[in-house]
């Protein structure tokens, strides 16, 4: 319970619609019966990067649907264009215990005022679990989710609707409209209903208009098992000014992956993909995650994968994986015995692989040759067990290099000697000597614990899970946050009903928010910001005291706020009673939709200092968008030769602006939106790219017209 005076609580209701829910498959706990040991001496080994608040928490509206409000698979959090500046926020929530639960909208504008909260639609129908991404050109968010939109029909459609933002202000929404229904099936199983749908935006192969995505997962069981499956279903439609300013409904082309539905229909076998969308933008559509299946022995378990396509989602998705089985010692007692023995006394054979990380997003970094999640690994026995009861999960950041083919990890939270040495961590031995570090007076192996999960009870891991990455591709920033629950784990006994872990009585109702960030492009990771509301903690922030914060979502962009610090934006629900009351483990008195916005000091990069922007630096175009003409700035410290080049989306060079050996000082260069043959370009995003000696940099602009 919260530490403020609830007044009174609505009933809750007898009849709750969970049929959107996704379901879980289980893997049997294997129980130790000597408890949880651990050394708990996490902390202190690296420097906590500098951080404060900068929009303290603001509430946007009152919603007693608490659970995983803003989709599971893709940041509801997305900022226009920098010349635009503002937030767009979507969720679903109920705004009384026996309302319908809608899809909302929340505006923030690039001062940090919140001048909308609506519902976007204006049915009173159930709706849920929408996305959103952000058209680069007009500002427009497109945003889709699932609802029972057909009276004919049972099964649940993907609608979609966009703001006209571009015309003057937020909150001119097209009517929603039907995308994906039951006319569209799957080619193997005709009677799947696609659902939970996520929106990505991205270049067209028309080079005057973008390219709209929604993908849209599977919500009917495998024909094969009846086990859930989530293969996809893509649907894609181009557009550009006109098509918006016509509120037109689009063309749309609709597809599947052929080897997902043949996962989906058992084809040779039920496999489920664990997995989220990401689109770059140079027409990459990607797919990222790891597999789960029934058979603990099938050569498909504990794999990572890459479904790629690099055609605008036309033609073959290619696909890439690698065996993530990383089989480890069983570590030795004092007396000789193995930690984690079987029934006989015999030593289990353990391993580390992903497992409970599927409430991810994927990111394309490194100009579209990486794609990254953020997830967890477990510590598992074989065949297929698990021991969330001992608290052996840790934060990953999973990275698959495009051009190298080779998938390869960076270990979070607790480290060992290495963190990026593609050797999984044992938390028994993290200076990697092949020597458990510690016993316990009873001579059993210590470890260190790790929980990444905000609710303490393992039943509810697979829904409480909540993994999100987010970057700065200018300059090599990247962020994970997720919700840290080891010590509400202990606050709580590990079980419901459990005993607390001494010292951490006081621990229950706790969760804490857990930032890690990265300012060379992932090649190494700072320690963990962590944050929570407990007054006598040392990691207190005093603009969260009462609140319980759950499901935290960030901003798809980290803001460069200058001199080395990001602006990183919040979302999250602020509970009443710690839990979800529609998992059945919190109570149904409500909560509040809060928005935040944080700086954080990534600092500089490991660029050579001697070909850092302190020589040459290039100034973003102004104004941006533009139509057609802006201006582009870059100031030298030392003379030398210098080219300025603007490419179009496809890489093509569209004009060359300076070509020649240039003194020291400040330049304005005017680009009039056409090429080296004087004719005017389309709309569209483009990129200018600046060389001088060693010294390159590349910067994006919009021209809309």
């Amino acid at each position: 319970m919260k530490k403020i005076l609830i007044l009174f609580m609505l009933t809750a209701l007898t009849c709750m619609l969970l049929a959107d829910l996704q379901t879980p498959i289980m893997r049997k706990a294997a129980i130790d019966e000597h408890g949880n040991k651990t050394t708990l001496n996490q902390s202190s080994l690296r420097d906590v990067p500098e951080w404060e608040f900068v929009t303290e928490p603001q509430s946007l509206l009152t919603n007693y649907y608490d659970y995983m409000p803003g989709s599971y698979n893709s940041n509801p959090v997305r900022l226009q264009p920098d010349a635009m500046g503002g937030i767009y926020i979507t969720y679903h929530a109920r705004e009384t215990a026996a309302s319908t639960r809608r899809v909302y909208h929340a505006y923030i504008d690039a001062n940090g005022n919140v001048t909308n909260i609506a519902t976007i639609g204006t049915e009173d129908i159930h709706e849920g679990y929408a996305g959103i991404d952000i058209d680069p050109v007009t500002g427009d968010p497109f945003v889709s989710w699932h609802v029972n939109a057909d009276p004919g029909t049972a099964q649940l459609e993907c609608v979609l609707s966009y703001d006209l933002y571009h015309l003057g202000s937020p909150g001119l929404w097209k009517s929603p409209f039907i995308v994906i229904d039951d006319n569209i099936p799957s080619p193997l199983a005709p009677d799947d209903e696609f659902e939970w749908p996520y929106v990505f935006i991205g270049p067209s192969p028309d080079p005057a208009k973008r390219r709209v995505y929604i993908v849209a997962s599977n919500g009917t069981s495998s024909p094969a098992t009846g086990d859930p499956s989530e293969n996809v279903m893509i649907a894609y439609a181009n557009f550009d000014v006109a098509d918006l300013n016509l509120q037109s409904e689009l063309d749309w082309t609709y597809r599947t992956i052929p080897l997902l539905d043949n996962w989906h229909a058992g084809t040779p076998e039920w496999i489920r993909p664990a997995q989220a969308c990401a689109v770059s933008e140079d027409g990459k559509i990607a797919f990222m995650g790891y597999t789960v299946t029934e058979d603990a022995t099938s050569p498909m378990t504990d794999r990572l994968y890459v479904l790629l396509n690099e055609n605008y989602g036309e033609g073959d998705f290619e696909y890439y994986d690698a065996d993530y089985y990383h089989e480890v010692p069983n570590p030795l007692n004092q007396d000789g015995t193995p930690r984690f023995p079987d029934e006989n006394g015999d030593p289990h054979e353990i391993y580390f692989s992903p497992y409970l990380a599927h409430h991810m997003n994927t990111i394309f970094t490194d100009g579209g040759t990486k794609l990254r999640f953020l997830g967890n690994m477990n510590m598992m026995i074989y065949p297929d067990q698990w021991y969330p009861d001992l608290c052996l999960m840790y934060p990953k950041v999973y990275t698959y290099d495009i051009i190298n083919n080779e998938f390869s990890f960076y270990e979070l939270w607790i480290r060992g000697a290495d963190p990026a040495d593609g050797q999984v961590m044992l938390p028994w031995d993290l200076d990697e000597d092949g020597v458990v570090d510690n016993f316990d007076p009873d001579g059993y192996v210590m470890w260190e614990d790790g929980w990444p999960i905000y609710h303490f009870d393992q039943n509810v891991a697979f829904h409480e899970g909540n993994f999100k990455i987010t970057k700065n591709e200018d300059n090599g920033w990247l962020l994970g946050i997720w919700s840290e629950g080891l010590k509400s784990r202990y606050g709580n006994g590990g079980v419901p009903g459990g005993i607390p872990v001494p010292g951490y009585e006081d621990w229950a109702e706790y969760p804490e928010i857990a930032i890690a960030i990265s300012n060379d492009g992932g090649e190494t990771w700072k320690e963990e910001i962590i944050m929570n509301a407990k007054a006598d903690d040392d990691n207190f922030a005093l603009e969260l005291d009462g609140m319980i914060p759950e499901y935290i979502y960030v901003g798809d962009k980290i803001e460069d706020i200058g001199d080395g610090w990001g602006l990183v934006h919040l979302f999250f629900l602020d509970d009443n009673s710690y839990g979800s009351s529609i998992q059945g483990h919190g109570e149904n008195i409500g909560g509040t939709m809060t928005y935040a916005s944080i700086k954080i000091f990534f600092g500089t990069s490991s660029v050579d200092p001697t070909v850092t922007p302190s020589i040459i630096s290039l100034s973003q175009n102004y104004p941006n968008p533009f139509n057609p003409n802006t201006t582009i700035s870059y100031n030298l410290k030392e003379a030398g030769q210098v080219t300025l080049e603007v490419y179009n989306i496809k890489g093509q060079k569209v004009r060359t602006l300076v070509n020649e050996h240039k003194d020291v000082g400040r330049y304005n260069i005017e680009w009039n939106g056409k090429n080296d043959n004087k004719q005017s370009v389309s709309s569209g995003m483009y990129f200018y790219k600046m060389k001088s000696g060693v010294y390159t940099d590349t910067k994006k602009m919009i021209l809309m017209k």
